[in-house]
């Protein structure tokens, strides 16, 4: 199948709209990111990219983290306007930020741009997006870059999120690749040494169909991958449904070209997954009753969905977006980017395994420490649930990026007001 780069993906920096297609519809935060980042990279010095129309980002200081747990500490990862592009820093469990200054995660010669990160009980896997495909290096829970980078795909055609999640033995790398007139979600796998697996044949969503948005997560008992995204299916972006498609460790597709997950009246973007040890549970933003909230469904290890109308996680005023979900024994920590009060906040609900939200209204996580925190991450570990987010003074892009986190209880309680900064300042 001959692929060309869509026109206009600007999803590479924030989000994963498509100009070109308008995927992802309604989604404030990422809409007004892009547009910010937009002004930013057309000004910078270095030019645009003619394939995927964006430039190394040297005007945007820091955003988009991802956190992981292992080993007796978080890892956060995000972008970072310093040389590489990949930058990360450790926390422990009481709240302490062992590399204040920042590690550089991207040893490569090429910047990269909104990273991820899984932790496989030896190494935390880093991967992230760049000009020629999808790259990643392995990291020691001490902070030590293991290299040399890998390169997960090479393509000017592929574009994020990209996503990671490990097994023992392997870690499964998802992406989208655009076509003529079809994106498709890819995977990539590669083993715990940091050697990458043959990726053909690697589809796991339909063509000629939109589908982006992908994200995945380990079932140790059944030892699969379930991969999740939003899907187009001919019925336009105002109409994309969640799909999923279970993947063994040897890389065989159970699923074909995925099953429905959700398919309430309208759009249906960026989902999350996480396995609880009885159930995937799967949280998106779902526009449905006309302005963006969060939904979820429960999912059996076989595949069934067990919730196929959704369960409303958060049906709040204004738009509630961008939904990552982390979870501990009986229950999940669902967070997102919320607009009820007008500017972007960070979050959050817990969503038990029975299928009860804890939180019907939701509880605040950011507390203002900046006028804008947006675009969260979460992960579960040490006894508590640590949410790392962007945050700024304004939607200026010049302006400083400051990356925050905030531990958070099973009870709900807050550990870190204000939010702890993640790097220094300089």
């Amino acid at each position: 199948m001959k692929r060309e780069v869509k026109a206009g993906i600007a999803g590479l920096l924030f989000g994963s709209m498509l100009v070109g297609c308008g995927v992802a519809p309604d989604q404030e935060a990422q809409g007004e990111v892009e547009e910010m980042t937009a002004e930013a990279t057309s000004s910078a010095e270095t030019g645009l990219d003619e394939h995927h129309g964006y430039s190394t980002p040297v005007a945007v200081a820091r955003y988009g983290p991802a956190v992981a747990y292992g080993d007796g500490k978080y890892f956060a990862v995000w972008t970072d306007v310093r040389t590489g592009g990949i930058y990360g820093t450790r926390v422990k469990p009481d709240g302490t930020v062992l590399d204040p200054e920042g590690i550089r995660i991207n040893i490569g010669d090429d910047n990269g741009v909104r990273p991820a990160i899984a932790f496989n009980g030896k190494y935390f896997f880093v991967v992230w997006e760049s000009r020629d495909g999808v790259d990643g290096v392995r990291v020691k829970p001490d902070g030590t870059v293991v290299g040399p980078v890998f390169r997960a795909i090479q393509t000017d055609e592929s574009f994020g999120p990209v996503r990671v999640a490990c097994s023992p033995k392997i870690c499964l790398v998802t992406y989208t690749i655009s076509g003529d007139e079809e994106t498709v979600i890819f995977f990539t796998r590669v083993t715990k040494d940091g050697v990458v697996l043959s990726t053909a044949d690697r589809t796991l969503s339909a063509f000629p169909n939109f589908a982006y948005d992908a994200s995945s997560t380990w079932n140790n008992s059944k030892k699969e991958f379930l991969v999740v995204w939003s899907d187009e299916h001919g019925q336009g972006p105002e109409n994309a449904d969640i799909y999923g498609n279970r993947v063994k460790e040897n890389g065989t597709i159970l699923d074909g070209t995925g099953f429905p997950i959700s398919q309430a009246e309208g759009a249906q973007s960026t989902p999350d997954v996480e396995w609880t040890g009885k159930n995937y549970q799967v949280v998106w933003s779902d526009d449905r009753n006309g302005n963006p909230d969060i939904y979820g469904a429960r999912v059996s290890g076989h595949g069934t969905v067990k919730d196929p109308d959704g369960i409303p996680i958060s049906t709040a005023a204004g738009a509630q977006t961008e939904p990552r979900i982390a979870h501990h024994n009986n229950k999940s920590l669902v967070v997102w980017d919320d607009r009820r009060d007008g500017p972007h906040s960070v979050w959050g609900a817990r969503w038990g395994e029975d299928g009860d939200v804890w939180d019907p209204s939701g509880f605040p996580i950011s507390t203002g420490d900046q006028p804008q925190e947006y675009l969260p991450d979460v992960a579960y570990g040490g006894g508590k649930f640590f949410v790392v987010y962007a945050g700024q003074e304004t939607f200026d892009p010049f302006e400083p990026h400051f990356i925050l986190g905030t531990r958070v209880t099973h009870q709900a309680a807050l550990k870190d007001v204000p939010a702890l900064p993640l790097i220094h300042e300089r």
